[in-house]
């Protein structure tokens, strides 16, 4: 069973529709196996949707997937990244300077990027900023321990060539593609839709065999649950006939996966409602009240980072709840307490 769930990340090159092809690039480490590059041969050239972390194993495995098709980087006209998230940008400089392609992200992440290239060390530090203002203090802690035994991380995303706001047409080599906002999962998120053939490259959005992370980025949106949840509905009205995900397998049943996700949230706010002690709960308490993971793991059974994921997950969820008076939030000295709307 495990080993059909993880075919997906195989190393290979899958044509999935006239033209288009998924190249599953490595991420070493990583509970997720593999993100999917998406190769498109336009009418001059390849556009790239997507391109993995930058480490050697998925530079090698991209080529590969070029290679197979007769093309090198210096075909690639075009690179559109879902979203600003390493394991999506990371080769775009790398192609860029390969090919002289043009590089676009969304404009909600003009924020982090500037972020990122205005002072790396200080943006990286908001993360742990925030989880102590969620009370996980506990998780800050070993995540600095961690990265003390880590070799210093240069990377920084890349400035795009443009800023797309979510209402424009690519069209590349004669492709005519929608670009259509996504919000949640980053504030900048983009989906391409190529109404024509009914094909929508999702990245983050919609994935097949699991809920994406929401709110995991810097600086933080508001409400990142409220704004995935409305862009769900977005795109559920799509006339998709076949999902492209960053993760996992293609698939066919857009709508039925939406109102899986749609579900999924809607119970979890029920959940957070429920554990909320009668003195109230900071994040981090409501956090390890949950289970989590579809093997509905106990906080303390995740790794550092994951229960960072955890935390964010949980303020995204109180955070409705507060926007909608459901709940009420009160500063104490163990930190924010989200206490049961009067």
């Amino acid at each position: 069973m495990a080993e059909d769930r993880y075919s997906w990340a195989e190393p290979g090159l899958e044509e999935v529709a006239d033209g288009v092809f998924r190249c599953p690039l490595p991420l070493p480490g990583d509970a997720l196996r593999a993100v999917n590059a998406y190769i498109v041969r336009t009418g001059s050239g390849l556009l790239l949707v997507d391109c993995g972390w930058d480490r050697p194993e998925c530079r090698q495995e991209l080529l590969a997937g070029m290679g197979r098709l007769g093309a090198r980087p210096a075909a690639v006209e075009g690179i559109f990244a879902t979203h600003i998230h390493r394991d999506h940008l990371g080769l775009a400089a790398w192609v860029r300077d390969e090919s002289g392609a043009w590089l676009t992200l969304g404009l909600g992440e003009r924020m982090t990027q500037t972020a990122f290239s205005s002072d790396p060390a200080r943006a990286r530090l908001a993360s742990l900023e925030r989880l102590r203002r969620c009370s996980a203090d506990d998780v800050a802690e070993v995540l600095i321990e961690q990265a003390r035994h880590l070799p210093e991380d240069p990377w920084s995303p890349p400035k795009p060539d443009l800023y797309l706001c979510g209402r424009e047409l690519l069209l590349p080599g004669g492709l005519e593609l929608e670009v259509i906002a996504t919000p949640g999962h980053t504030r900048g998120h983009l989906c391409l839709f190529d109404r024509e053939r009914g094909l929508l490259f999702a990245g983050d959005h919609v994935l097949p065999q699991i809920t994406p992370s929401l709110g995991v980025e810097l600086p933080g949106e508001d409400s990142p649950l409220a704004s995935f949840m409305d862009s769900l509905v977005v795109v559920r009205e799509l006339s998709a006939s076949l999902v492209l995900p960053a993760h996992g397998p293609t698939f066919s049943n857009l709508q039925e996966r939406v109102d899986e996700l749609l579900t999924h949230h809607r119970d979890r706010l029920q959940r957070c409602l429920e554990v909320i002690g009668s003195d109230g709960s900071t994040v981090r308490e409501v956090a390890a009240a949950l289970p989590w993971t579809r093997r509905r793991r106990r906080f303390t059974e995740l790794d550092p980072f994951n229960m960072m994921l955890a935390v964010f997950e949980t303020e995204a969820h109180l955070r409705v709840l507060l926007d909608a008076g459901r709940l009420r939030a009160e500063v104490s000295p163990g930190g924010l307490r989200f206490l049961r709307g009067s």
